[in-house]
């Protein structure tokens, strides 16, 4: 027969103690809302920047295969990720 676990706990679980404030909850009217061109812009930046390492592998692009072009290509996506992270 297994014996019941002592805890710590104070409160019983699943209630909150009296005054506990919830986290505020951000609505989508926060802040205005992205140009229409500018998911287009995101998806553009990732493509050339993938397009860039992929034709740096095929040797396509002047003295490739070369490091250059992959940190070109890497700029490229790592650019359409940080504006990714300000798209609404």
């Amino acid at each position: 027969m297994a014996r019941p676990r002592k805890t710590s706990r104070i409160t019983p679980k699943g209630t909150r103690p009296q005054g506990a404030q919830s986290a505020p909850q951000h609505t989508p009217s926060d802040g205005p809302q992205s140009a229409s061109w500018f998911g287009w812009l995101i998806a553009a930046l990732l493509g050339i920047g993938t397009a860039v390492i992929v034709s740096n592998y095929m040797s396509w692009l002047p003295g490739s295969p070369a490091s250059a072009w992959i940190a070109v290509g890497l700029a490229i996506v790592l650019a359409g990720i940080l504006l990714a992270t300000r798209w609404r």
